[in-house]
C-alpha cells in the first residue's frame, strides 16, 4: 500500500468506536454511579456527566452529539424515537470532562437517558451506556401574591394588577392562576364559594408585572378579590391579599318617550303603541316600564297618583315598536296615559308625551220603571207620565225616547211589532218629570204603552214597565180638510216620523212662498249622506221621505242623522235617529 493510500484509509477509518460512558456525577471515565448529588437532580431537570471521546476513537475532537431521552429504556432500534434535547454543548477535545442539564422534564417521573458522537463526516458513534434517573418530588410552591391592587373601576368591571410570583417560591415561572371574587372578604373557609373569573392569563416569570380586567360585574356594588398561583404539579400558593373596589355608578337615564300614541280604543280597555328607548339615552335596552294612567292629566307632579298597571311588558332593544293593552277601564269615560322608563341602576326617563282618549259608551240608559198612562183630555188622546232616566245609567239626559202603543200587551220579545210614537218629547235631565199626550189614537180605545230610552251613543235600554188606559173618546165630524185648507204664514221644519226610524222616515215642511228647495242629510261629522230635495217648489206643505241609503245608493249606518232645509230665506236643522 502506498503512503497517500495509507492516508486516505485513516481519513475513512470510523472516528468513533467507543460507546460514550454516561454518568451523573463526578466519576472515573466509563463508571456508572447508582446515585447522584442532590444538586444534580432536581423536580424537573437532571445533569448528565461523560468523558468526552475522540474524533478518531479515543484521539481528537468530535464534532457532535446527539443526547435523548424517554420514559422507557433505550437501545440502538428505539434510540431515533426518543425525545433529543435542544442546545447540546460542543464536543471538547478527547478525555475532557464534559455536562449537559436536561430541563423540562416532570417531577417524580423516571427518565433513560443515552448519548452518541459523530465526526465532521458525520459518523455515528454506537449509542453510549444507557442510565436511569427520577426527578425529585415537586413540594415548593409559589410564594403568596402580596401586592394585589383592584383599581380603576368601570360601571361594570375592576382591572387587577400584580407582581407575578415564582414556581419554587419567587423564582421560576408558575403554571396557572385561580382568581376569584366575592361580594363578602375571601377566607381559605369561603374560597370555594367565590366566584372564578374565566380567561385568567399565564403567569409571567418571577417579578413581572401582571394585569387582569374582570368584567361582568353589577353597578355600584363593592367587591372582593383574592388569587391562588400553582406550579405544573400542581402546588398551590395560599392566598394573595385581599383587595376590595367598588364598581361605578351609571348616571344616563333612557330618553323620554315621545311617540306614544293610542291604536284601540274599546268600552273597557285601550291598547298604547310606541317605540322603545334605549339603556342610555337612545342605545342599548332599558331595564322597566312604568305605565300610568289617569282621569286627569298626568305630569311629573301627580305621577303618583296615576294608576300604575301591572302588565308593562320588559322593554326591547332601542327603537323596537312595542305595545300594551289597559284592561278593566269604565266605560265613556276620558282616560289620559303616559310612560316612564328605567335602566338597570334604576336612572328613570321624564314623563313620555301625554295621551288620552274617551273609551267607548256601552252602557245603556236604566230603564223607565215608573210609566202610567191615564184617559187625555181630547178625543183619541192618552197622557203618559214618567220619571226621565239618564244618558249613562242614572246620569245626564238619555238622546231620544222610543214610545211604543198597542192594542196588545208590549214585551220584550214583541215590542218591535208595536206602533211608534213620531214625534216624542225632547228627554229631560235625569230625575226630571216628563209628560206627554200620545195623540191620533182610535177614540175610546184601550191601549197598552211602554217606552225605551236611546243615548248619545245609540245604546237602547231595556223596556219600561208596560202600561195600559183607555184613549179619550169625542165626536168625530166627517168634514174635508180642502175647505179649510190655508197657505203657511211661515217657513217651517218638522221633526220627521218616525223617529228613531228604520228603514224609513218622512220629512215634513211648510213653505209659505215658492222657492228653490234643498234638503240634505249629513252625519255627525258634517259629511253629505244623501240630497233629498234640490229643486223649486210651491207655496204649501210638502213632505220627503228618505230610504236610509246614501247618495251612493248604499245602506246608511246606524246612528244620528241632521236634515237640513235651505231656502233662499230660510235655514233650518233637526236630529233624527236610525235604527238597526
Amino acid at each position: 500500500m502506498t503512503k497517500r493510500a495509507q492516508l486516505n484509509y485513516a481519513r475513512q477509518e470510523r472516528p468513533v468506536t467507543l460507546a460514550i460512558a454516561l454518568v451523573l456525577v463526578v466519576a472515573a471515565i466509563f463508571l456508572v454511579h447508582d446515585s447522584a448529588p442532590a444538586q444534580d437532580i432536581t423536580p424537573t431537570s437532571v445533569t448528565l456527566r461523560w468523558t468526552a471521546p475522540g474524533d478518531n476513537g479515543s484521539e481528537g475532537q468530535a464534532s457532535q452529539y446527539d443526547i435523548r431521552y424517554a420514559t422507557s429504556p433505550i437501545n440502538s432500534i428505539n434510540f431515533s424515537s426518543a425525545s433529543q434535547v435542544a442546545g447540546e454543548p460542543v464536543p471538547q477535545i478527547a478525555g475532557s470532562d464534559e455536562s449537559f442539564t436536561v430541563t423540562g422534564l416532570q417531577p417524580s417521573t423516571t427518565y433513560y437517558f443515552a448519548i452518541k458522537a459523530a465526526d465532521e463526516v458525520p459518523n455515528w458513534s454506537a449509542i453510549s451506556n444507557v442510565i436511569e434517573r427520577t426527578t425529585l418530588d415537586e413540594t415548593t410552591s409559589p410564594s403568596n401574591i402580596a401586592d394585589l391592587i383592584a383599581g380603576s373601576p368601570g360601571l361594570n368591571s375592576i382591572t387587577l394588577s400584580w407582581t407575578a410570583p415564582g414556581d419554587d417560591g419567587s423564582s421560576g415561572t408558575a403554571d396557572q392562576y385561580d382568581i376569584r371574587y366575592s361580594l363578602v372578604p375571601i377566607t381559605d373557609a369561603n374560597w370555594n364559594s367565590a366566584t372564578q373569573v374565566s380567561g385568567e392569563p399565564s403567569p409571567q416569570s418571577a417579578g413581572s408585572n401582571e394585569e387582569f380586567v374582570v368584567t361582568g360585574l353589577n353597578q355600584s356594588t363593592t367587591y372582593y378579590f383574592a388569587i391562588k398561583t400553582a406550579d405544573e404539579v400542581p402546588n398551590w400558593s395560599g392566598l394573595s391579599n385581599i383587595p376590595s373596589a367598588t364598581t361605578g355608578t351609571e348616571s344616563t337615564a333612557p330618553s323620554n318617550i315621545a311617540d306614544l300614541q293610542i291604536s284601540n280604543t274599546t268600552a273597557s280597555s285601550v291598547t298604547l303603541i310606541w317605540h322603545a328607548p334605549g339603556d342610555d339615552g337612545t342605545v342599548g335596552t332599558a331595564s322597566e316600564y312604568d305605565i300610568r294612567y289617569s282621569t286627569a292629566p298626568i305630569n311629573i307632579s301627580n305621577w303618583n297618583d296615576a294608576a300604575s298597571i301591572a302588565n308593562a311588558p320588559t322593554p326591547a332593544a332601542a327603537g323596537t315598536a312595542q305595545s300594551v293593552t289597559i284592561s278593566d277601564l269604565d266605560p265613556d269615560t276620558q282616560y289620559y296615559f303616559a310612560i316612564r322608563t328605567a335602566d338597570e341602576v334604576p336612572n328613570w326617563s321624564g314623563v313620555s308625551n301625554v295621551v288620552n282618549t274617551t273609551t267607548i259608551d256601552n252602557v245603556a240608559p236604566s230603564p223607565i220603571m215608573d210609566l202610567t198612562a191615564v184617559t187625555g183630555d181630547e178625543a183619541g188622546e192618552l197622557t203618559l207620565n214618567w220619571t226621565a232616566p239618564g244618558g249613562n245609567e242614572f246620569e245626564g239626559a238619555v238622546a231620544h225616547y222610543l214610545i211604543l202603543y198597542s192594542k196588545d200587551t208590549i214585551t220584550s220579545d214583541n215590542w218591535e211589532l208595536a206602533d211608534l210614537c213620531v214625534s216624542p218629547p225632547d228627554p229631560l235631565p235625569a230625575g226630571s218629570e216628563q209628560v206627554y199626550v200620545l195623540c191620533d189614537l182610535d177614540p175610546g180605545e184601550e191601549y197598552c204603552v211602554a217606552v225605551k230610552s236611546v243615548d248619545e251613543a245609540t245604546n237602547i235600554s231595556d223596556l219600561s214597565n208596560c202600561v195600559s188606559a183607555v184613549s179619550q173618546t169625542g165626536l168625530i165630524l166627517d168634514i174635508d180638510d180642502d175647505e179649510f185648507a190655508e197657505l203657511p204664514e211661515e217657513f217651517q221644519l218638522a221633526q220627521n216620523y218616525p223617529n228613531p226610524f228604520n228603514p224609513s222616515t218622512v220629512i215634513e215642511y211648510a213653505l209659505p212662498t215658492a222657492a228653490f228647495v234643498n234638503i240634505n242629510i249629513y252625519n255627525v261629522l258634517g259629511q253629505l249622506t244623501a240630497t233629498l230635495v234640490s229643486e223649486p217648489q210651491g207655496a204649501g206643505y210638502h213632505s220627503v221621505q228618505w230610504d236610509g241609503t246614501d247618495k251612493f245608493g248604499r245602506k246608511a249606518a246606524s246612528g244620528v242623522y241632521l236634515y237640513k232645509i235651505s231656502t233662499g230665506n230660510f235655514t233650518q236643522s233637526k236630529k233624527m235617529l236610525m235604527v238597526q
